[in-house]
């Protein structure tokens, strides 16, 4: 296993602390200091040059990016659907990123504003922009209550850092439960009702305590009727199979196939991450060069997937071996959504203009504080780059 020295370090303790600038077809996004609270946008879009789509940037401070999309879609009198994107930002951040909205009109569009929203740089556009579209994200993050000597040394080790490697987060496998993995690989194997007595049954002391007990309720009592009425609306994968289990227990297939999909398919996802961050790991520690041309990608597994040649072929039988699962084991028939073909992904990600200064910080006495810039292509996370050298609280 890799182990690698990580220090110490606070991470968003402002919004201002990570601030995330999208980078598109030669559309640099930028954000605004101070954030302009309530600001309508500046608009010249003249009516005789109009398209379909008008592009902007959406400028947020402290709100979910679904949570800001909607807000955006409510007062322009527009669906959801009507707003497209690039990429989704973090909630607790200061983030400027492209956005398109079909066939909006240019009066609500004057008239709106938001607290935690702004829209600026209006123009007409010949599309929607959808997910992928964009080159790049650049960051620039502050860390806090640094130790001095470990603020010298992580600067050092940042500053000469040109490519890291493409490690899926913890988030992935589950923040509270963690139990993703789990409850995917019990899918995998076919033992659906194992995997819904985990999804219902299985508590965390991390978890509530009022979720835990109404976990442990419908374990004891195993009425499905009743835990409708008291099962909270945020165990939303929960609540999706309760009303097929009530008309029928043991009725497990028919459960998951009207579940919420992507909560349920997010776990078979994990296993996927889960085997690719082994096989990454244990090439690395065997010495596979990922900069060979041929050899920069590794399988998510699917039922459509083939092996890679050479050694790492090889790891990737190895470590599916472990999990005890074949390729033909994500051809799930019995749930059609669930049936993973398979792809690839980059083992390692390349950053771009890094930059680390160190300053005292000015809200923990004796420490520092780490002011980081640099740019990540679109798909790669900057929480993935930190913490190779942080353990971020």
């Amino acid at each position: 296993m890799r182990t690698i020295e990580k220090v110490h370090a606070i991470l968003k303790k402002s919004p201002e602390d990570f601030i995330v600038e999208e980078i598109g077809e030669n559309w640099p996004c930028t954000i605004t200091v101070p954030f302009p609270v309530n600001k309508n946008p500046e608009v010249t879009l003249k009516p005789e040059e109009a398209k379909d789509f008008v592009w902007c940037e959406l400028e947020k401070r402290d709100i979910d990016h679904f949570q800001a999309i909607k807000e955006v879609a409510m007062q322009l009198k527009k669906s959801v659907r009507s707003i497209g994107y690039a990429g989704s930002k973090d909630r607790l951040a200061h983030t400027s990123q492209r956005i398109s909205i079909f066939q909006s009109n240019i009066e609500d569009i004057k008239k709106f504003h938001h607290e935690k929203i702004y829209l600026k740089n209006i123009k007409w556009g010949k599309r929607k922009i959808k997910i992928g579209y964009l080159d790049a994200n650049r960051f620039r993050i502050t860390l806090r209550d640094i130790d001095k000597k470990d603020a010298i040394k992580n600067a050092q080790r940042i500053r000469s850092t040109s490519s890291f490697p493409n490690y899926f987060g913890s988030q992935r496998f589950g923040s509270v439960r963690e139990n993703n993995v789990k409850v995917g690989l019990l899918l995998l194997k076919r033992k659906f009702k194992e995997a819904l007595e985990e999804i219902l049954f299985g508590d965390s002391p991390k978890e509530r305590e009022d979720i835990q007990e109404v976990r442990r309720r419908l374990k004891k009592e195993q009425n499905y009727q009743e835990a409708l009425n008291y099962f909270p609306k945020i165990l939303q994968l929960e609540k999706s199979l309760l009303p097929s289990l009530a008309k029928d227990p043991n009725n497990y297939l028919e459960a998951i196939n009207k579940a919420e999909r992507k909560n349920m398919l997010l776990c078979v996802n994990a296993v996927q991450s889960k085997i690719f961050n082994e096989i990454l790991e244990q090439a690395l520690e065997e010495g596979i060069d990922f900069r060979e041309e041929g050899q920069r990608s590794i399988p998510l597994f699917g039922y459509k997937m083939k092996f890679s040649r050479g050694r790492l072929g090889e790891i990737e039988e190895e470590v599916l071996t472990r999990y005890k699962l074949t390729l033909e084991d994500f051809n799930i028939t019995e749930i059609p959504y669930l049936r993973i073909t398979g792809s690839y992904r980059k083992a390692l990600i390349y950053v771009n203009d890094v930059t680390a200064d160190i300053e005292d910080d000015d809200q923990h006495t004796e420490a520092k504080k780490m002011l980081l810039n640099f740019t990540l292509p679109s798909g790669s996370y900057a929480t993935t780059f930190l913490e190779e050298f942080f353990s971020v609280a």
